[in-house]
């Protein structure tokens, strides 16, 4: 097959790949990539789930494939989502079935909470760095709307990380491939360590306590010292016509010190922040943070919910034609990814560098019912929630942690044995090519001179670029394979390199990013509040990438010490020196690698 026979070529000796002189009288000297594969190939490949299920294989036969030695077990609990940043401190909000803006989830509320919003209507949000403000649509000064959420909005959402429906994974020729042999362990088992909780509702300080229950109907009334402030109708992104527009010189409804939580009415009531494009399940808390300078203060929206309704809202595989065996696989190596990450950090990005949330209006029946068949199942290894990291297609061949995310602390892939680099069976192992100028190499890459050969220098198990070398009038310079792949906006690290000559050089990818380990996912999430020029090497994109058509690219160099040197322990120390619960910690990070920054060339 096509896999094997590139990954034979890849193995050769030294790993490296001869170049060729350019031909006297070319106009310009190329690179041609080829490769295959999409997204870092670390654990499930979603062809291959797809492709696995579609011949007839159990979901025990799947997981297997993917994550083998680990062991199905049971929990529960909620996530809390980042789906919006504003480096403005302004957030419109919208409530389609009413509801309230509370400045604590229960509880005594402040004077003038809760502020209760009518069916259709909607409020403007804004903080200023120690105040939230609460403002009618059709009142006050106008507040710049949040983005519906750094996720997909309209025809993109159809092509995400499976990338199906993009026509990036076609469905192929069957095939008689076996499934693997090696199955999970069936017996249901107690999850260890206890699910985990998530930050308190109402205060900044670092108390953790149990997650909230599932938001019911708000009360009508306030408690015995709050007052509340009734909205008048109409409009919002709930409404029939949208935002009303502003009206001159009224005073906000109410303020607090305190985040502010919006609780939808009813146990299908959704929040709908921005254009209402969104519509998000749970409760959703409006939280003030610091940004970057010179920007004043950032707000973002976290939507807070039960991991199974966030499940259900995913925009990882929109295709109900999926198998059921492969669409329960993708529930339950969501799930186990999603409850890695609050243990981890205590909160997850709704984008493709964690997972991709899209809201209620993502919900389909067939992934309805693949989420309830596989209520609270997740993935455990010696009996620790498992990292249960996936992409779109791995080229047919699994890769390493290391392999994927770049060099890691020594014994990483030791500790992820079930992360292996092993064959599996695929319709369509997505082979592709790119040309690009050696001219365009020094530039995304930073080396300071003429770049001449592009060689890899060192290859995984896989056959995946482990390290690349630029050869070039400023002696050689060695690449992290991650790195070279996501400045160029390569789809995978499995290629092979060889120089060419073109009479233009075409221009080059734009720089890509891709899923990152669930131990990350605080830290991504807390990127989102980034504002100000990004660092060296990366393009504006790199901070967020709303509509974008598809997923599975690479990380920037952006995230030297979250991606490549494992943000779990970063993370931790972080937490350790600033005495602030892990998501925070994150933000404080984020911070310090930002301005730190990084080439992606290594010393």
């Amino acid at each position: 097959m096509r896999w094997q026979a590139l990954s034979h070529l890849a193995g050769a000796a030294g790993l490296t790949v001869l170049v060729q002189p350019v031909p006297a009288g070319a106009d310009v000297a190329v690179v041609v990539i080829d490769g295959r594969g999409f997204g870092h190939g670390v654990g499930m490949s979603q062809d291959g789930a797809e492709h696995m299920g579609r011949q007839g294989a159990t979901t025990n036969q799947i997981l297997g494939q993917f994550y083998p030695g680990t062991a199905l077990a049971k929990t529960a609990g909620q996530v809390r989502v980042v789906v919006a940043a504003d480096p403005h401190g302004d957030a419109t909000l919208g409530f389609p079935t009413g509801g309230q803006v509370r400045d604590a989830l229960s509880g005594t509320q402040s004077p003038g909470f809760p502020v209760s919003v009518p069916p259709g209507g909607s409020v403007r949000v804004h903080y200023d760095g120690s105040t939230y403000t609460v403002t009618a649509p059709g009142s006050g000064t106008a507040a710049a709307p949040v983005p519906a959420s750094g996720a997909r909005s309209g025809g993109a959402a159809a092509s995400l990380r499976g990338a199906r429906a993009a026509g990036l994974v076609g469905p192929g020729p069957a095939t008689t491939t076996a499934a693997a042999s090696t199955t999970t362990t069936t017996s249901t088992t107690t999850l260890v360590p206890p699910p985990p909780t998530l930050p308190g509702p109402s205060s900044s300080t670092t108390t953790v306590v149990s997650p909230p229950p599932s938001p019911a109907p708000p009360p009508t009334t306030a408690g015995a010292s709050s007052t509340t402030t009734t909205l008048p109708g109409g409009g919002g992104p709930g409404g029939p016509g949208g935002p009303a527009p502003p009206g001159p010189g009224a005073q906000p409804a109410a303020s607090s010190s305190r985040p502010l939580w919006a609780v939808p009415t009813g146990a299908n009531g959704v929040v709908a922040p921005g254009d209402g494009s969104h519509r998000y399940r749970g409760v959703t808390e409006a939280e003030g943070v610091a940004a970057a300078p010179p920007a004043g203060a950032a707000l973002q929206l976290v939507n807070q919910l039960d991991v199974e309704q966030y499940l259900r809202g995913m925009g990882e595989v929109l295709d109900p034609r999926w198998a059921p065996a492969s669409l329960r696989v993708q529930a339950i190596a969501a799930r186990t990814y999603a409850m890695r990450a609050m243990a981890s950090g205590g909160e997850i990005c709704a984008t493709d560098r964690c997972q991709v949330y899209l809201g209620q209006q993502a919900e389909y029946p067939a992934m309805d019912r693949a989420v309830s068949d596989t209520a609270g199942q997740v993935l455990v290894f010696n009996r620790g929630l498992a990292s249960t990291v996936y992409s779109a297609n791995g080229g047919g061949f699994s890769a390493t942690r290391a392999e994927g995310f770049g060099p890691s602390e020594a014994g990483s892939d030791a500790a992820y044995p079930y992360l292996r680099a092993a064959p599996y069976p695929t319709a369509d192992p997505l082979p592709w090519s790119v040309t690009v100028g050696l001219g365009d190499v020094a530039s995304r890459l930073g080396y300071p001179g003429q770049v001449t050969a592009v060689t890899v220098a060192k290859a995984g198990p896989s056959g995946r670029a482990l390290e690349v070398t630029l050869e070039g009038s400023a002696g050689p310079r060695p690449v992290v394979g991650v790195a070279f792949a996501a400045a160029l906006g390569l789809r995978s690290t499995l290629f092979t390199t060889r120089i060419g000559s073109a009479a233009a050089a075409p221009p080059a990818p734009p720089p890509t990013q891709a899923q990152a380990p669930p131990e990350d996912a605080a830290a991504i999430a807390a990127s989102s509040l980034a504002v100000g020029p990004p660092t060296a090497g990366a393009s504006a994109g790199a901070l967020s990438h709303p509509g974008r058509a598809h997923s599975g690219g690479w990380s920037l160099p952006l995230w030297p010490a979250l991606v490549v040197a494992g943000g779990a322990g970063a993370l931790a120390a972080a937490a350790r020196a600033t005495g602030r619960r892990p998501v925070l910690a994150a933000r404080t990070l984020w911070q310090r690698l930002r301005r730190a920054g990084d080439s992606g060339i290594a010393s």
